[in-house]
């Protein structure tokens, strides 16, 4: 739903859309952000709430760090908690549109430095995602 509602507030200009989006990008819900068609055939159906939305298909967005390294980075997360050890994965993207190249994004660790994040050198669980574009 937030794809469509920021085509539609772009209304035809270039857009960008970064933050934490809680999916990985094995998850249907990346796939109908960034695949063409793939919303109409693959999102499940909430069985607690009725909702009156039609995903557009047609609409995809592109994710930087695929773009410019062929692959989303190994994580952008990592977290160790009794309920969850060792959580490892990426679930920060920059999501853009338009004519619009990625120059760079910012390189990420290959592996994990900490037992934990937040850390000495990680103030977050999330590590920092960053990219730099130009106009085409």
């Amino acid at each position: 739903m937030v794809k469509d509602l920021i085509f539609g507030l772009a209304n035809g200009h270039n857009m960008i859309l970064a933050g934490d989006f809680n999916m990985q990008p094995i998850d249907s819900y990346y796939r109908a952000i960034t695949e063409r068609g793939y919303a109409y055939r693959h999102l499940p159906k909430s069985n607690i709430y009725e909702v009156r939305y039609r995903p557009d298909a047609k609409h995809v967005l592109r994710s930087a760090y695929m773009e410019k390294n062929g692959a989303e980075p190994l994580f952008t997360t990592f977290s160790s908690t009794p309920d969850s050890p060792d959580f490892c994965t990426t679930m920060d993207y920059i999501f853009f549109h338009g004519r619009l190249v990625v120059d760079k994004v910012l390189r990420l660790p290959d592996y994990i430095t900490s037992e934990s994040y937040p850390d000495a050198t990680h103030p977050s669980d999330h590590l920092m995602i960053a990219a730099t574009f130009r106009f085409t």
